[in-house]
């Protein structure tokens, strides 16, 4: 019996690095799923199904992200107010850490 394949989990250092990337820059699939906190399997039904982010086919079988283009249709997702109240306290719980 074989399990489906599931992509290596990134570590936080690899995730910051993930971020640091510039706009132009391309990234994985398994890579802008974890940027989008998706599952790779969601972001793959969207290839297929349409909506998700754009992407770029490099070669025949090669899926790559512009991490501009995940930037810009993670800015454009809709977030509810429970979520934007989660956020903001959790930016101001950062902000109040990194100024000491």
């Amino acid at each position: 019996m074989t399990t489906p394949c599931e992509p290596k989990k990134l570590s936080p250092q690899e995730m910051v690095e993930l971020h640091a990337l510039p706009d132009d820059a391309l990234a994985t699939a398994q890579e802008a799923a974890a940027f989008l906190r998706l599952k790779y399997n969601t972001l793959s039904w969207y290839r297929c199904n349409g909506g998700g982010p754009k992407y770029t086919r490099v070669g025949p079988k090669l899926i790559r992200y512009r991490m501009g283009d995940l930037r810009e249709y993670a800015k454009s997702q809709p977030m509810g107010e429970g979520m934007r109240k989660v956020g903001a306290a959790m930016l101001a719980a950062r902000t109040a850490k990194a100024e000491g």
